[in-house]
């Protein structure tokens, strides 16, 4: 698979997966999505639907795949050809921010896409 070639300033989308409803009495309705970083540590980020890109409805079943906009900070080549690439992502775009404030992660490059023209 080719990888997405990433530079600073570069738009991409997460891969994240929305896991639970935290506030239906909302419009639109609040989620938590999470995702894991490149050391495998859990995020979880909280924030409404469409910040997302989802389309989702009370009725919809979860977990479900969702994403997140970001900007790249940084790009670090794997170890070796074989290793995944990382990068450094802001969730700036959406002001979204992980419950203890953090918006810069490191992450697999195969977690991020273009973010959709259109």
């Amino acid at each position: 698979m080719d990888r997405l070639p990433l530079r600073p300033g570069d738009h991409v989308e997460l891969a994240c997966e929305v896991v639970e409803w935290v506030d239906l009495t909302l419009f639109p309705a609040v989620v938590r999505v999470v995702f894991a970083d490149a050391q495998g540590r859990v995020w979880s980020l909280v924030d409404k639907e469409p910040i997302f890109g989802t389309d989702l409805d009370p009725g919809s079943a979860l977990p479900r795949p969702a994403a997140v906009r970001c900007v790249v900070r940084e790009f670090r080549a794997g170890s070796d050809a074989s290793s995944v690439p990382l990068v450094m992502v802001s969730t700036e775009p959406d002001g979204v921010a992980a419950e203890d404030g953090t918006a810069v992660f490191l992450v697999s490059a195969d977690l991020l896409a273009p973010v959709p023209t259109g």
